[in-house]
């Protein structure tokens, strides 16, 4: 009876704490500073302490992102970029539409997962399968739990690469977002392979129409192991182009547009990081896309750019896509 009051007490105890540091999270969220407001700045100081105490044991707890609940580490800064940027990450799923009503059998590929924020903004726009592929083991687990709200998503627990080998890392995490470094003098091996060997196992999605990366510098590695995808499945390709993390993977991320172009892509749309159309210019403008290179080098990620290739077969897909994002932009800014 003891162990069974016992037990009971200790639920009790877990769900408090949950609620607890759920109303935390949920109020430091809402909070608007006032720094002429005695009271707001009490509350605020008082929130921001709670906060950074609870972020230290980073307890999972949930939040809306693009209209559905998912779950999400304490210390996930999702919810907050969202908060101060409404147009963060919003642009793939604008893409994904305009390749669904070209490709009715669209499939895509979510190479760099995370918690599977990336399903809720496409599934807001349309439905269509989606494999997402997540290494790190505490994202996976999330990802598990809010994939399963989800029909035709699949989920995959695998780090891609240039190549397929095993490799000593260094890993880290902030704010949401987690980063390999290869370090032979570490203790902690994982298992890389390349894209195009990888999605064998995945015959469904051998000839997927988007392939979107998100991995924190490993983005221009991932794109040279899937060359012989590439060339069979030819889809529009949504990356992440961060000169500061690709100089840590001693990787120059530059020559990864002549590779492209070698492959037959040729149009290119840049976004900032916060998700805002910046130009659109061919794969073959070198001299742009390095002073692109050289802008965002050194800005330590705090700012960064989205790339999405075009191949020429999408030509017409692309000319779409621009003129939309175009018109979607124009009429944001001129309604604020």
């Amino acid at each position: 009876m003891v162990a069974k009051n016992d037990d009971q007490f200790t639920t009790t105890r877990k769900f408090i704490l949950t609620r607890f540091t759920q109303f935390v999270y949920d109020n430091i969220l809402r909070q608007s500073y006032d720094n002429t407001n005695l009271i707001d700045r009490i509350k605020y100081r008082f929130l921001n302490k709670l906060f950074n105490f609870f972020i230290k044991y980073d307890p999972l707890i949930t939040s809306d992102i693009a209209g559905f609940v998912f779950t999400l580490p304490f210390s996930h800064k999702l919810p907050f970029i969202l908060k101060d940027y409404p147009y963060y990450s919003s642009n793939i799923a604008r893409i994904a539409k305009y390749v669904k009503e070209k490709y009715a059998d669209l499939k895509v590929i979510d190479v760099g997962a995370n918690i599977g924020d990336s399903v809720a903004f496409l599934r807001k726009e349309e439905f269509f399968p989606i494999l997402c592929i997540e290494g790190d083991e505490q994202f996976f687990s999330i990802l598990e739990i809010n994939a399963s709200s989800f029909t035709e998503v699949y989920i995959a627990k695998q780090f891609l690469g240039q190549e397929t080998k095993r490799m000593y890392v260094v890993s880290t995490k902030l704010g949401g977002s987690g980063n390999l470094q290869e370090d032979q003098n570490s203790t902690q091996i994982v298992e890389i392979k390349k894209l195009s060997d990888f999605i064998k196992q995945y015959s469904v999605f051998e000839n997927a129409k988007m392939l979107k990366i998100d991995t924190d510098g490993f983005d221009c590695k991932i794109i040279r192991g899937a060359l012989s995808f590439l060339n069979q499945a030819r889809p529009v390709i949504f990356f992440e182009y961060d000169p500061f993390f690709l100089n840590k993977q001693e990787d120059d991320g530059f020559s990864i547009f002549a590779s492209l172009g070698n492959m037959g892509y040729n149009k290119i749309l840049i976004y900032d990081n916060f998700g805002r159309l910046l130009l659109s210019v061919n794969i073959d403008n070198l001299d742009l896309l390095k002073e692109i290179h050289l802008y965002f080098l050194g800005r330590k990620s705090y700012l960064y750019c989205d790339i999405c290739v075009f191949h020429s077969e999408d030509i017409d897909l692309f000319e779409v896509i621009r003129e939309s994002e175009i018109k979607f932009f124009t009429n944001e800014l001129s309604n604020n």
